[in-house]
């Protein structure tokens, strides 16, 4: 079982009555804080060291922003979020789901998409789960205040990355508020460049004159002259601990000027010398009590009466508190307390000098949180008393739900805190080790530990089987579909039906190989199963991957309405969960091909967008490039060359797969034939069965284009006969078609026209003729006219027919007609916009603009802009 998240780390910490308000600090944070829209900065960062009250403060911040609300108040009240942090929350998964439970106090029901994907057995990249985390918290729509405090617990760097994240694409209406006794390595440079963060620092947190008076009086209650009190504040420097700590060894003294006029040397030895006058004052059941309880990171009652053996724990834990021994509650009942961690440090350092029982003390603490259900507590104890065997079976326990959540550098933590002899000589132990190391990408590693499971696994077939799920899984990340395909299909061979998680997993992965390689029926078999798994285990990305797939293998065969039934399903039970973007992307297509060229826009919007939240660059270049493919088809030749170079511009940085460079090399091709430029020797850079089509790139049919035209031939009838004996309806039709425009006699190229005819009726097929150009219609004509489909071949003509009378101003009167975006380009120019506006406009270069103006003005016959504008208007261009 997993741990339960501690609802004392979500609750903000008790204000104390007895603290010394600090007015000015208040005043501070409060100042231009929110506006009517939500808050003036995004971050608010107080960072200074230990013993400077920053808890203190922000609870005190925090809580007077609720006291300070009226009935007439201008602001709305605003909600608070509050996570206090230690060392276990390093893991990635473990932060998010604290985030999202602290959220949750304040908006029930918060998070549940995030949380979704967090619990998948197979955690999508963290791109898409901050998305979805960002997209939830834009849905709150009254300002909320996060609060991460202990913020200096954190030390792993994929958690900063997500911070950095949040801070990119933060909601106006959230505010973040860091509190830590260092820097955090975040955007601080840019957000103080914006003036977007406020920072408390340790010059501001200190002591003035007048507060050491009022805390040394009203919260320490002692009485001393204003000469005693200024001597401690200039040795203290305004520190609080220091202070606190002071005024802690002054209590029954008779001689308080003596302390006094004795106090001195830097806050390193006052700390060790005042800790130890404390600790000795304490009577030695309390001085017991803290000697064993150091090893806890939180206390309880029980958990102290079983670590300290003592009855007593809960009233010696309310009499340190009442003391203001260095201890803090942690929840408002006054359950859970932790020490301050200064005190705690010096606590366990003393213990070990004492005594040699600390690895029974972390032994009892572990028993007792597996009594009480919290896994992760009893396998610290348990590592850190060096009980392997205990620790390694309470791993074995839990690890696979922690794993479900996606908690992996926990887990592996935890693994490598073992024994390497032991790992290595325990399948079971090694085995499970592997699964979150491939989670975490550490595929070295992970391969080396397989393969010498592999040949350990004789005469054990389910084992061996979950071994080759493994293997499949690392296979298909090295990108080595064969090898997968292998590994997967010996896998399901193995596992028995009642392994549901990992059959599931192997399906789906290898669902996805045979899709890659080309192979549908295979891939539909594989991730009908993953489909059906995604659905009983309620993992909601191998659900939406699975139901995308198979949407995209009906595609294929040109079943488009059964297709566009799985996307919409996906898209339904995802949301905006940014695996979607493939299913509005495919959507985007099909509604094209339909000819629905406002549906298919406003699909490929909501793809580019979940691409661009989740900053996935091979789906966002995928969703750009079937735009270009639409500008070219549609003639807007001059803006698909522009969004053609700015996705080329993703390829050297490598952020894009060779297989979708490839993939743009087509796109070339094509405008380039669409301008009428030259193409030679495209044909021997091309690469095999490589086309810009999500559902025939199978097949590579563009290049025929720039093939000669005997050499053309031969090849595209090799393509169609694949097509055919593989079921590629899709990219058979498109192949048919454009055989219809390359052939010479009127009765062949009617041939292949009516067979095309005959294969798109069903699905409706559209622009794959219409966008096959003007060499089409008269065949469509006489196609209509000899009775072959004529209700279908009427309508594509009245498309086309459409799409001439569409095709913008007229411009017969033109040596050379403007292009798109060129017509677009002059209208702004026709508005008074300079180049800079205009590229700033379009999201061009200037000098890209000002190629467009200088080919509008010879076009136009201007000797310049205003002439231009003037011709434009006469020609009622504009």
């Amino acid at each position: 079982m997993a741990d339960p998240l501690l609802g004392t780390k979500i609750t903000m910490p008790p204000v104390r009555v007895e603290t010394v308000q600090r007015t000015r600090l208040l005043e501070v944070l409060s100042g231009g804080f929110q506006n009517a829209d939500g808050f003036n900065r995004q971050l608010t960062l107080v960072s200074a060291p230990a013993g400077y009250g920053k808890t203190t403060l922000i609870s005190a911040w925090i809580n007077s922003l609720h006291l300070s609300r009226s009935p007439g108040a201008k602001h709305e009240e605003v909600a608070i979020a509050w996570l206090s942090l230690d060392e276990t929350d390093n893991e990635p998964t473990r932060f998010l789901s604290y985030i999202i439970a602290a959220i949750q106090k304040a908006h029930a029901g918060f998070g549940k998409a995030t949380n979704k994907l967090l619990s998948s057995p197979q955690k999508p990249p963290d791109e898409i789960v901050l998305t979805v985390l960002v997209n939830e918290l834009s849905g709150i729509a009254s300002p909320l205040v996060l609060v991460l405090d202990d913020y200096h617990s954190i030390h792993t760097l994929p958690i900063h990355n997500y911070l950095n994240f949040l801070l990119e694409h933060q909601p106006a209406h959230l505010h973040l508020v860091i509190v830590s006794r260092e820097d955090p390595p975040l955007l601080i440079p840019r957000l103080r460049v914006r003036n977007a963060v406020l920072e408390i620092r340790q010059e501001d947190l200190r002591f003035t004159a007048e507060e050491p008076r009022l805390f040394l009086k009203k919260v320490m209650g002692l009485k001393l002259t204003p000469e005693e009190i200024s001597a401690l504040e200039r040795r203290t420097e305004g520190w609080i601990a220091g202070l606190q700590l002071a005024a802690l060894s002054m209590h029954g003294l008779d001689d308080l000027s003596g302390f006094v006029r004795a106090f001195t040397g830097s806050s390193r030895f006052i700390l060790d010398y005042l800790m130890e006058e404390v600790f000795e004052r304490q009577s030695p059941e309390v001085k017991h009590f803290l000697l064993k309880t150091s090893i806890l990171e939180r206390l309880s009652g029980p958990l102290c009466n079983a670590v300290a053996g003592t009855n007593s724990s809960q009233e010696i834990l309310e009499g340190l508190e009442h003391s203001n021994l260095f201890i803090i509650s942690l929840d408002q009942s006054r359950d859970w307390f932790r020490y301050h961690r200064l005190f705690a440090e010096l606590l366990r350092h003393r213990m070990r000098t004492v005594s040699n029982e600390e690895k029974s003390l972390h032994h009892r603490a572990s028993q007792w949180y597996k009594e009480n259900s919290f896994p992760s507590d009893a396998i610290h104890h348990a590592i850190a008393a060096q009980d392997w065997e205990r620790a390694a079976d309470l791993i074995i326990a839990s690890n696979g739900e922690l794993l479900k959540r996606g908690e992996v550098f926990t887990v592996i933590g935890w693994f490598r805190a073992l024994p390497e002899e032991m790992l290595l000589s325990n399948p079971k132990l090694c085995f499970e080790y592997c699964w979150p190391l491939l989670l975490a990408g550490q595929f070295d590693v992970a391969g080396s530990l397989l393969d010498r499971l592999e040949e350990s696994a004789d005469g054990n077939p389910a084992f061996l089987g979950e071994v080759y799920a493994a293997q499949a899984y690392l296979a298909r990340n090295l990108n080595d579909h064969p090898l997968m395909v292998e590994k997967s299909q010996k896998a399901l061979g193995l596992l028995p039906k009642s392994s549901v998680t990992s059959r599931g997993i192997v399906a789906l992965n290898l669902g996805l190989a045979y899709w890659h390689m080309g192979q549908m029926q295979a891939a539909e078999n594989a991730l009908a199963e993953a489909m059906d798994v995604g659905q009983a285990t309620e993992n909601t990305y191998a659900l939406l991957t699975a139901l995308i797939f198979i949407g995209r293998i009906h595609a294929v065969r040109g079943q488009l309405r059964k297709a566009a039934g799985y996307f919409e399903r996906a898209i339904q039970q995802g949301s905006d969960i940014p695996i979607n973007a493939l299913a509005h992307l495919d959507m985007s297509i099909l509604h094209y091909e339909w000819n629905r060229l406002e549906k298919s826009e406003e699909h490929l919007q909501k793809a580019t967008a979940l691409c661009e939240l989740g900053h996935n660059h091979e789906f966002l270049a995928a969703c750009r490039m079937w735009h270009i493919q639409m500008l070219i088809a549609q003639g807007n030749l001059s803006e698909a060359q522009d969004a053609l170079e700015s996705v080329q511009l993703l390829a050297p940085d490598k952020k894009l797969t060779d297989a979708i460079t490839s993939r743009l090399d087509v796109l070339q091709v094509n405008l380039s034939l669409a301008k009428g430029e030259s193409v030679a020797g495209w044909a021997d850079k091309l690469g095999e069965n490589v086309d810009y089509h999500s559902f025939y790139r199978f097949l590579g049919i563009s290049k025929a284009r720039v093939l000669p035209p005997v050499h053309a031939k031969g090849y595209l009838n090799g393509l169609t006969e694949i097509a055919k004996t593989n079921e590629w309806i899709y990219g058979l039709i498109a192949a048919r078609v454009l055989q219809a425009t390359m052939v010479e006699t009127q009765e062949e190229a009617l041939g292949f026209l009516t067979d095309a005819l005959e294969l798109g009726r069903e699905g409706g097929f559209i622009r794959s003729f219409v966008d096959a150009g003007e060499k089409l219609v008269p065949l469509l004509h006489e196609a209509v006219r000899r009775g072959v489909s004529p209700d279908y071949g009427a309508q594509i003509l009245d498309v086309i027919a459409k799409k001439v009378e569409a095709a913008g101003p007229d411009q017969s009167s033109l040596i050379e007609p403007l292009s798109g975006r060129e017509i677009e380009v002059l209208r702004l120019v026709t508005a008074g916009m300079s180049n800079r506006e205009i590229a700033d406009t379009l999201v061009i270069s200037p000098g890209t603009v000002k190629t467009h103006v200088h080919n509008v003005c010879g076009k136009l016959g201007a000797r310049n802009r205003t002439e231009a504008t003037r011709r434009a208007k006469e020609l009622g261009l504009v």
